[in-house]
């Protein structure tokens, strides 16, 4: 799984210089790579020859224009987005022609999905599942994840945490956003305003004719960095994340299993530099304000979250002593993790500010080296945003029927380009009576899992070995075992492994210390087990039996 804030963050910084206003039809109508290069070794020989027979083909790309920064038609009439590098990237590998459906200015999106359902738009490049859609909509494998936030007045002082809180409120939707289904999902019969897009739906809320909206983090970030909406703030995080995918009109199924195979291939940090392109004629100086912005709001987030869980801590003398204990020692912690990074951060933004970097190839290394630095904090604070819910007891587990052993399989798939950025070569061995079905929070036993293997992949050499092992237990119990041939733990640390903020000998300088924490707690909740065996310099073994 991409790191979720990560990619939001990521997504964020393309707001940069947007232009609201927009001419009826794109200048550009291509949707292309500046090269091509047909790639045999990733498709089959059928497949081949089904991109030989619709090379000469265009299809027709229907993009959102308003739904900034996530996609948008960019103030040159040109589409931008991570969808529509992805589909530029698809051109590259195979030489298919996409090009972007004419009236994709004029159209509303509720307008963009009838033309799809009605055959005059091909592909959608950015788009969530719901129920309806995959009636007209086949869909491929998600390529990103983004965190859903529920928005209310700036007075408001509760935080919502469950729907039932605001069962009697009013919502402003979009028409035809996904999100109408999760209220309606929550709250059958609940009182909805059709507006005609996002920035109306924000309109409402601020205005006092809507109770709530919701959307993706960068889609509120984008605004508010315009001025707008001062009235109106995000009062909760919806608890599963938006799954974003390529959808293809019936009858183009194997066009998506070719997407399939380029989401699969591709470079993700790439794409996500050639979606964060910021025009030229943008100084310097206005890059880095958005950058430290956009951080600052994600800290101002974690903070808020932290005093919340701090505030239920305290119900006793005894408790309250306790609770500041705790309280002290982690915003200790959260401080010094932090410092480093903001310190590298601010001295790359000075330099730049102050004018000391006069090359332009200079100060493009050192946007990336901000770039890299905020890539690390962005996955301190998701993992700070779940221990405040592990320390509030707020962790609720949406479980579901899954079958593990596919399960695993795809994680492990999903993760390598993790193995290949150090050669790793990962053996998944599966014992069949250990494939049932159990049921899981999907989306958090999958980060438990994603934390132990990020783990063993940094203790990990270059060009190792990682054993993944599913095999029946007793009580009709799964055993997942997690093996690396790496550096080992030193006998002394292994009890104290997955304690919070323990940091063994052997750990390196990026570590806070949380992955290991984090991943037994989810364990736990799903009634299971996490331990450990490990000898130095010959690797450790981690076992989960659920």
């Amino acid at each position: 799984m991409k790191k979720l804030l990560f990619s939001i963050l990521i997504i964020s910084i393309m707001m940069t210089g947007l232009d609201t206003s927009r001419a009826k039809k794109a200048v550009d109508m291509d949707i292309k790579s500046d090269r091509i290069e047909l790639r045999h070794d990733i498709f089959t020989s059928e497949e081949l020859q089904w991109i030989e027979a619709h090379k000469d083909i265009k299809f027709y790309v229907g993009v959102a224009q308003d739904y900034i920064p996530i996609e948008y038609i960019d103030e040159n009439n040109n589409p931008r987005g991570m969808g529509i590098e992805l589909l530029k990237k698809a051109n590259q590998m195979t030489g298919l022609h996409f090009s972007l459906y004419e009236n994709s200015s004029n159209e509303t999106w509720e307008e963009i999905l009838q033309s799809t359902e009605k055959a005059r738009v091909d592909l959608l490049s950015t788009v969530s599942f719901t129920k309806g859609r995959s009636e007209y909509l086949t869909f491929s494998i998600p390529y990103i994840e983004m965190t859903q936030v529920i928005l209310g007045a700036k007075d408001m002082t509760q935080l919502v945490k469950d729907f039932s809180q605001i069962k009697d409120n009013t919502f402003a939707v979009p028409k035809g956003y996904w999100f109408l289904d999760i209220i309606l999902n929550e709250i059958p019969g609940a009182k909805i305003i059709d507006v005609t897009n996002m920035e109306e739906a924000l309109e409402y809320v601020s205005d006092g004719k809507a109770d709530f909206t919701i959307c993706e983090i960068p889609v509120f970030t984008y605004y508010t960095e315009q001025g707008l909406f001062h009235d109106i703030k995000i009062v909760g995080e919806l608890k599963g994340k938006n799954r974003i995918y390529i959808g293809a009109a019936k009858g183009r199924e194997e066009l998506i299993t070719i997407i399939n195979k380029v989401i699969q291939n591709m470079d993700y940090d790439e794409i996500f530099e050639k979606a964060m392109v910021i025009p030229r004629n943008n100084s310097a100086t206005k890059k880095l304000i958005i950058l430290v912005g956009i951080l600052t709001v994600l800290l101002l987030v974690v903070i808020y979250y932290l005093c919340i869980t701090f505030r239920k801590l305290i119900k006793s003398k005894k408790e309250a002593e306790e609770a500041n204990r705790d309280k002290t020692q982690l915003m200790a912690n959260i401080s010094h993790d932090l410092r480093t990074p903001m310190t590298v951060i601010i001295g790359y933004a000075q330099a730049l500010i102050d004018g000391e970097v006069k090359k332009e190839e200079d100060k493009e290394k050192y946007i990336k080296r901000v770039y890299e630095k905020i890539k690390h904090v962005s996955a301190m604070v998701d993992d700070f945003f779940m221990v405040a819910r592990l320390e509030e007891g707020n962790l609720v587990l949406n479980r579901e029927p899954v079958q593990i052993g596919a399960f695993i399989k795809q994680i492990v798939e999903d993760s390598e380009l993790k193995f290949k950025a150090k050669a790793i070569v990962p053996v998944l061995r599966m014992d069949n009576r250990a494939d049932i079905i159990k049921n899981i929070d999907k989306i958090k036993f999958c980060r438990a899992i994603e934390n132990i293997l990020e783990n063993a992949i940094k203790y990990s050499a270059e060009g190792g070995k990682i054993e993944i092992i599913l095999c029946p237990a007793e009580d009709e119990k799964v055993e997942i075992s997690i093996r690396d041939y790496g550096e080992g733990i030193p006998r002394e640390d292994i009890p104290h492994i997955f304690d919070r903020y323990y940091k063994g000998k052997n750990a390196r300088k990026d570590s806070i210390g949380l992955g290991l924490y984090i991943a037994k707690e989810i364990i736990n909740k799903h009634d299971g087990r996490l331990w450990a065996t490990s000898e130095v310099q010959r690797g450790s073994i981690f076992y989960i039996r659920i």
